[in-house]
């Protein structure tokens, strides 16, 4: 596994354009992809694209609402065309045809629009996917480089633990030294001197009772 982090750039080492073939979810949306950034600070680069794929979720919403809103408009428009066509005709009404009139110039931008809406979220999921790849790429780079740094400071922590743990021998093995030594000598003054004499040296020396 640890080999992925040799080579010193990735980018140069992958063709992105094979995920272009690839249905990639939006990163954004993605716990996992946030997750990546609990305790790490995104870079700037990450945070500019983020930033144009919010954008370009937010655009392809707002082109939906108002799609919506103007085939509303020309439902509406419609309906006033067919209500108003007896008094325009039949009773030869001429505020009935300028409003008539008006209406069919409002329908006639409302196609235009409703063209023009058809044709950008048309190419919407292309854009939001091109977006979204280029902050896949920013992601990648970023958190393979603070990856090969984790994988250096490992190497560092495995060689300061691994000193540690002789330290921490040699440490157990001199304390065990030690506590035979003072048991050894507190035996043989003990059968030497006996009890009593040897709780006075304990007091002169060690101060307990």
């Amino acid at each position: 596994m640890f080999n992925l982090f040799k080579p010193k750039n990735p980018k140069s080492k992958f063709d992105w354009r094979v995920l272009k073939k690839n249905d990639i979810l939006i990163l954004i949306l993605d716990e996992r992809w946030n997750a990546l950034f609990k305790n790490v600070e995104k870079t700037e680069d990450i945070k500019e694209h983020e930033g144009r794929v919010k954008e370009l979720l937010k655009e392809e919403s707002r082109l939906i609402a108002e799609s919506k809103e103007i085939a509303a408009k020309k439902k509406k428009d419609l309906a006033r065309i067919i209500q108003l066509t007896p008094q325009a005709y039949e009773d030869n009404n001429e505020e009935a045809k300028e409003e008539m009139k008006r209406c069919e110039l409002e329908i006639k931008q409302i196609n235009e629009r409703m063209k023009e809406i058809s044709d950008e979220l048309d190419n919407m999921p292309k854009r939001i996917r091109e977006a979204n790849l280029q902050l896949l790429e920013c992601t990648v780079n970023s958190v393979y480089f603070r990856m090969r740094k984790n994988q250096k400071r490992l190497k560092e922590l495995e060689k300061l633990i691994e000193v540690t743990k002789k330290q921490l021998e040699e440490y157990i093995d001199e304390k065990g030294r030690l506590s035979e030594d003072d048991t050894d000598i507190y035996t043989y003054f003990h059968d030497l001197l006996g009890g009593e004499e040897l709780e006075k040296l304990d007091r002169e020396y060690f101060g307990e009772a």
